[in-house]
């Protein structure tokens, strides 16, 4: 179990090296439409806990109780008695996974191909491309490829900016992730033939598409900087040389997709450009590395190399403390240990270590609100795709929302940890109160009637300002082809002075896009999201566009139109309340049922199943700030848990430093610049002192202000986290003996009555339309007949103070309205009390009504040394386990920012043609067949010496003679011998030579009987080493056997052309010329 996971992530990053001319690798991490495993010899295997002593199946009822995770997780097993035995998952859990350096070498050779090659393609196929979906490329709506694939562009407006901050005092002020850096930059020395990373044996439009596919997959637009990119090359390129910058780092990026569980080198990047590029390409890596676009996650990467000339270390250690091993606190972890790695030549530099992470966890066990709590119960027959496998159900976060266009978990499940996934189809049937199938079309009709109601709400939302867009030529970045030229001005230059003419718009205002108003088209019915698309908000009268969706009008009602001036002014107006008036002024256009009232009620509890609160607690204007960042493919589902992310990341490649049960009592830390002490106060007393802190604590516990600040956080901050909303979304889980439901569907929904049943206004629906209204079939990944029911809104904040056995027979009677009476107990259940754990106060942040649109920004500012990370820190993916991920690489890269300042860019950027430097890189490289040829030999002596150990040593030799084993006993008697024969005043210690010679004359007048123990000794040793020498013999030659048979199977399936050229020493090439800095920021800029 532990070992697998181990073994399986060897495979997958210390045995296959990257292979440039790789054509396929780059689609390979394709969804699937079934269960997805990894082949036997490359599956990562979700750990095992120990196990637990199966529940009988009885149709009792019992709650269970435990000390630390009560209030969170309720088992319902088979007695009806209180146990109040703690139940928490234990330390050895945690073990369960061995690490990669404690577990020693694969005992497993057979199969070296990587697991995030070889599992997903014999899974999926003949990898075709992640954009089968669209008809071509180069017929992508740039509105797809551009804002819906870029996390929220940085604020250009400086007004708008200065503004908000000139609010918050000036000790108070957040700092700009853009700063001077504090000394020159340094030009490196490279030793690499130009465009050597790109492949010959390949067209340039097959390269080229290859590489918008890679930056797509990747959060980036393939063909516009990204707004971070424009404000560090702004100074320094032209509008003409954006489209050759493009095609470099769409291309470096293409290199990390083909094979993400190596981590892209240095020189393999600037491989990607020709030799005026090198240092471009160099500064593009530098981004992509900083701000997690490559080499993150569970991934094997090198050490930069230092210079000789280094100084030696004498400086402590910096100790960077992450509080929160949840996904957040796990990814921020894992990308600092990355960091650290890949830029220790800057720490080296200074005469110390890179700092040491250190992630603090309050619970038992790690994931944080990803939780997948494992069964009592096990199944009656094993099943071979659960074979090693834990049979859990996910007590929090559930479902991913597609692979496609840059969601990270792609990288981390299928490309690197391999593990295997369901994907789930929003097929529905919806079973009405009393039971009955309602029929699609009504429901249809009724999803268009709401859809309707939230468009015209929608009229209200907040836009927000969209960020320059600064593109290169589309057609030649689809064809592969650089710019032509180079121009004469840089962006900054043509900038300033078209600015300066007359009635021109400033400089923040040129290249922005026109604001783009989003539309809801539909619902997810797996996760309640709306999706939106770019539209105009509704136009068309009410009356005319319910002709229009199929109703009937009622005949009073032709040319009626719905009104919501009234409802949005009023005094506290809520998405929720302006959505029920604008239903009830339908209500006077249409005939509604009581039915259909339910229907529309089922899609309202779906929307806060999604932001887990009632809609009456949710903004009218910003409720959706997340709209447009979806991702696209298919929803999944973790076979086994989505908690073996998180394991991963723990793991792999090796373990982190972990404290477990260290529940934080307070927080002190420094409010200047830089790094300085700070220390983390545990509930014990104990204390952990650091240089940094990475806070990923829940918005729900900074809300109960149970945590110590010391100093207080400022006001900016505090405000923030009252205005931020934090809801609860709680689960039912029931396991059974046998499925009595519909076996090939995922979800089913049931409609709820009001709670006056008289009544349809939409004020009596909200108690009850989230109970019970969504259940989900997860026996495909649990391995047990399994449903989850949902508990949203109003019913979620309930469920925290209902009992266990009144929620099962609610369950049961819901179940029972629609599959009938025989539908038996329970054999086991589970209940969430997410709002009641006290590591969590709630399950994930919303809109509140009070909350302003920069707020999530504020809430990800650091404040001195105390950085922030977690789903309520990303305002383009909020309540979600990738948000979580994302803005723990972001608090990762401030720290790295903080500790060795911003990225470097020499000057000039672009060597200009005539260049001497540009001449020498021209020359041909060195030869570097004879370093690579010993690199390669290395790396398979590694791996014999990783599956053997070293080859067996020869045996030591022994004296095997009788005067040396005689003259070693009696030296001491042979120098008092010399010592006493000494002449009168000639005193003193017998010399070495004087004793020598008195050995070999006491020797030979040694008797024979005198002789014979040290002959019979001396014998005795020779035997023994003649033993030993042949024993040796025999293991070397076995040894050499079984090292031959690697050798070949390592050459075969990594033949030498296929090797890595980053051996060759680059990084600690010399530097020269030191330039001159210039700041890239804009005032106020508020960086990534």
């Amino acid at each position: 179990m532990g070992s697998d996971f181990g073994q399986s992530f060897r495979k997958g990053i210390g045995i296959r090296k990257r292979d440039l001319d790789d054509k396929e690798a780059i689609d390979s991490l394709t969804p699937s439409d079934t269960i997805v495993m990894s082949n036997p010899a490359g599956r990562i295997s979700p750990p095992i806990t120990p196990d637990v002593v199966s529940v009988p199946q009885s149709r009792q009822t019992s709650t269970e109780i435990a000390s630390e995770i009560a209030p969170e997780i309720v088992v319902w097993t088979e007695d009806m008695d209180i146990d109040n035995a703690s139940h928490v998952e234990s330390e050895d859990e945690l073990s369960s996974i061995k690490s990669y350096a404690e577990e020693g070498p694969s005992q497993n050779g057979d199969d070296p191909t990587p697991f995030g090659v070889s599992a997903v393609e014999d899974a999926v196929g003949s990898l075709p491309s992640n954009l089968t979906e669209l008809s071509d490329l180069s017929s992508i709506p740039s509105t797809v490829s551009s804002k819906a694939t870029t996390p929220t562009p940085v604020d250009t407006d400086g007004a708008q900016e200065e503004d908000q901050d000139q609010d918050l005092p000036i000790d108070d002020q957040p700092q700009s992730h853009q700063q001077s850096p504090s000394h020159d930059a340094e030009r490196y020395n490279f030793n690499i033939r130009p465009k050597a990373s790109i492949p010959t044996d390949m067209s340039a439009y097959r390269y080229a598409s290859e590489c918008v596919l890679a930056a797509e997959s990747s959060r980036l637009n393939p063909y516009a900087l990204h707004p971070e990119e424009y404000h560090l090359l702004r100074h320094h390129i032209s509008y003409t040389q954006v489209t050759t910058y493009l095609n470099v780092r769409n291309g470096i990026i293409r290199l990390w997709f083909k094979h993400p569980w190596i981590g892209v080198t240095r020189l393999e990047a600037v491989g990607c450009a020709n030799a005026r590029w090198f240092d471009a390409a160099s500064v593009c890596y530098d981004w992509l590395v900083r701000r997690g676009y490559i080499n993150y996650g569970c991934v094997r990467l090198s050490e930069a190399e230092t210079e000789d000339t280094v100084a030696p270390v004498v400086k402590r250690q910096k100790t960077i403390a992450v509080i929160g091993a949840g996904i957040s606190g796990l990814g921020c972890a894992r990308q600092l240990e990355g960091l650290f790695r890949q830029f220790a030549d800057r720490f080296h530099e200074r005469g110390e270590p890179a700092p040491r992470v250190v992630v603090l966890e309050g619970r038992a066990r790690v994931g944080g609100r990803v939780y997948s709590r494992e069964f009592r119960t096990k199944p009656k027959e094993k099943s071979p795709a659960f074979e090693g496998k834990r049979h859990t159900a996910e007590m929090g976060g559930m479902i991913i929302t597609g692979f496609d266009r840059g969601n990270p978990i792609n990288i981390l499940l299928r490309g690197q940890l391999g593990l295997p996934y369901h994907a789930l189809t929003a097929d529905t049937t919806i079973y009405d109160s009393s039971g009955r199938a309602v029929d699609p079309v009504r429901d249809q009709l009724v999803e268009k009637l709401y859809n309707d109601c939230l468009d015209r709400v929608s009229e209200y939302k907040h836009k927000n300002q969209l960020a320059k867009l600064v593109e290169g030529r589309r057609d030649l970045i689809e064809e592969g082809r650089d710019s032509p030229g180079d121009g004469s001005k840089t962006m900054f230059q043509e900038e300033e002075a078209a600015a300066a003419q007359q009635d021109a718009p400033p400089v923040t205002q040129q290249n922005v896009p026109a604001k783009v108003n989003l539309i809801p088209v539909s619902s997810d019915k797996l996760t309640g999201r709306v999706h939106m698309e770019p539209g105009t908000p509704a136009t068309t009268k009410a009356s005319d566009k319910a002709k229009l969706m199929g109703w009937t009008i009622r005949d009073s009602a032709d040319g009626e139109n719905i009104d919501l001036t009234s409802a949005v002014n009023e005094e506290g107006a809520t998405l929720g309340s302006v959505l029920d008036n604008a239903i009830s002024q339908y209500k006077q256009i249409i005939g509604l049922n009581a039915q259909d009232h339910r229907l529309i009620n089922w899609h309202i509890a779906n929307l806060e199943y999604s932001n887990a609160t009632s809609l009456h607690n949710l903004s009218l204007p910003l409720w959706d700030i997340d709209a447009g960042n979806e991702w696209e493919g298919s929803h999944t589902m973790v076979v086994g848990g989505y908690q073996s992310v998180a394991r991963g990341l723990v793991h792999c490649p090796s373990s982190l430093e972990l404290k477990t049960k260290f529940p934080v009592k307070s927080i002190s830390y420094h409010t200047g610049e830089g790094m300085a002490s700070a220390a983390i106060e545990c509930e014990d007393g104990s204390v952990v002192d650091a240089d940094a802190v990475v806070c990923t604590i829940p918005l729900g516990v900074l809300k109960q202000n149970n945590i110590v600040f010391n100093p207080p956080l400022p006001s900016w901050k505090t405000d923030v986290v009252e205005r931020l909303g934090f809801g609860i979304l709680n689960k039912v889980v029931l396991v059974y003996d046998k499925i009595f439901w519909d076996h090939d569907r995922h979800i089913f929904g049931v409609l709820r009555e009001s709670s006056n049943r008289l009544s349809t206004s939409q004020k009596d629906y909200a108690a009850n339309r989230g109970r019970f209204f969504q259940w989900f079939n997860v026996s495909n990944t649990t391995g047990l007949p399994c449903l989850i029911a949902l508990m949203a809104g109003e019913a979620g904040f309930e469920t925290e103070h209902s009992s266990n056995d009144s929620l099962v027979a609610e369950a049961t009677e819901v179940l029972r309205s629609v599959f009938g009476q025989d539908v038996p107990y329970p054999v086991e259940a589970m209940v969430t009390r997410w709002g009641s754990d006290r590591f969590a106060r709630g399950s994930y942040s919303s809109a509140a009504p009070g909350m302003q649109p920069e707020d999530y920004d504020i809430m990800a500012r650091p404040v001195g040394n105390l950085f922030f990370a977690g789903e309520h820190t990303i305002g383009t993916h909020p309540a979600t386990v990738h948000g979580a991920y994302l803005s723990g690489l972001r608090a990762a890269s401030e720290v790295l920012e903080t500790l060795i300042g911003p990225i470097e860019v020499p000057t000039p950027l672009i060597l200009p043609r005539d260049s001497v430097l540009l001449r020498k890189r021209k020359e041909p490289a060195q030869d570097q067949q004879p370093a690579r040829l010993q690199a390669y030999e290395n790396e398979i002596q590694t791996y014999i010496q990783s599956k053997l150990g070293g080859r067996p040593p020869r045996p030591a030799k022994v004296a095997g003679n009788a005067y040396i084993l005689y003259s070693k006993d009696l030296f001491d008697v042979a120098r008092k011998k010399c010592e006493e024969n000494r002449k009168p005043g000639k005193g003193g210690r017998a010399v070495p030579n004087e004793v020598r010679i008195m050995t070999s004359k006491m020797w030979r007048d040694a008797s024979s009987e005198e002789r014979k123990p040290y002959e019979d000794q001396a014998t005795e040793q020779k035997r023994g080493y003649a033993e030993a020498v042949q024993a040796w013999t025999r293991a070397t030659e076995r040894w050499d056997q079984e090292a031959a048979a690697l050798r070949t199977a390592y050459e075969k399936e990594n033949p030498f052309g296929t090797a890595k050229i980053t051996e060759v020493p680059h990084e600690s090439s010399s530097k020269h010329r030191r330039t001159r800095h210039i700041s890239y920021a804009e005032d106020s800029d508020p960086g990534f």
